[in-house]
């Protein structure tokens, strides 16, 4: 998975909103241990990025190419082997992606063509989105 540093927000309590809706969309229906396990996640996980390399270190070193918002959906990049990327492909809201062939519903679709760079797989997840192959 790539890393991505993500400048669009507009300060810092949007940045706080966003990352309190993602905590209560990982909680939702969550109860007991599960919902214990699911907080202790998310916390590693900040605990993770805060000890980190800098924003500027991770920029100057990775293609911005996760989290790229285009539509409705956020197309995430990443390598699957040398020379050989794809995308994945999520609705930005949380809902479910419609495959059209064939006839799928899922959480995140992922292209199925090899792309040579990270910029050619959101290319590809991009046409996808525009020729209706995701809904």
């Amino acid at each position: 998975m790539l890393v991505q540093v993500d400048s669009s927000f507009a300060n810092d309590d949007r940045a706080r909103a966003e990352i309190g809706a993602a905590v209560r969309y990982l909680l939702k229906d969550a109860t007991g241990s599960a919902r214990d396990e699911i907080v202790q996640a998310i916390t590693e996980l900040v605990r993770d990025v805060a000890s980190g390399p800098l924003a500027s270190d991770i920029s100057s070193k990775q293609p911005l190419m996760s989290g790229v918002a285009y539509k409705d959906y956020v197309i995430d990049a990443y390598r699957r082997d040398i020379d050989r990327w794809r995308a994945t492909i999520r609705r930005s809201n949380g809902k479910k992606i419609r495959i059209v062939s064939p006839p799928a519903v899922r959480d995140e679709v992922t292209t199925v063509t090899d792309a040579i760079t990270a910029e050619k797989a959101v290319e590809f997840a991009k046409r996808a989105i525009d020729a209706g192959e995701v809904i």
